[in-house]
């Protein structure tokens, strides 16, 4: 069974508690990272939201993440975990992802798909909400200061992380 992490679900280790056999790099195809999922309880609040990540169609795009490979009787616990982890209004969708030396496999991917979806927005529109929002997590300008970080240090420049976090640090 195979997992595709574009978040934090790359770095912060949760893939131990479930034997897993190796994390590789890996590639979703037709899709790119986007900070359309408004956080009303961890990155901001109801009346502040802050927007976090989610994946989008993007045609000719690529997000680039780890692939986790787990034996398969461990399906039904991994499930289970990401779903409580991921929280409401995720689904996972089974994608094929193309995995550094493998090829191509099928993965499970977080997908937000619920409520609180922010409709288009300029990246100066989407920095002035990520500077002032804050939530039981933190300030969502950390949220996204992190990210950038956490994917430089896995050798991944993602352009639209990139764009927003120097738009962030711009912001007044």
């Amino acid at each position: 069974m195979w997992i595709f992490g574009y978040g934090s679900l790359m770095w912060d280790g949760w893939e131990k508690a479930f034997s897993c056999n190796r994390r590789l790099i890996g590639e979703l195809h037709g899709y790119s990272r986007t900070f359309n999922k408004l956080s009303v309880k961890n990155w901001g609040t109801k009346s502040n939201p802050g927007p976090t990540l989610n994946l989008e169609v993007a045609g000719h795009g690529i997000c680039t993440g780890i692939a986790f490979e787990f034996p398969d009787d461990q399906s039904n616990n991994l499930k289970s975990y990401l779903m409580k982890r991921e929280g409401k209004g995720f689904v996972f969708k089974s994608q094929t992802i193309v995995v550094a030396e493998l090829g191509e496999r099928l993965a499970l991917e977080p997908f937000y798909d619920g409520k609180n979806l922010l409709s288009t927005s300029t990246v100066h529109q989407l920095a002035e909400q990520i500077v002032n929002a804050t939530g039981t997590s933190g300030r969502c300008c950390d949220y996204v200061r992190d990210i950038h970080s956490e994917l430089l240090k896995l050798g991944i420049d993602d352009p639209v992380v990139s764009e927003i976090w120097h738009a962030v640090k711009a912001s007044p």
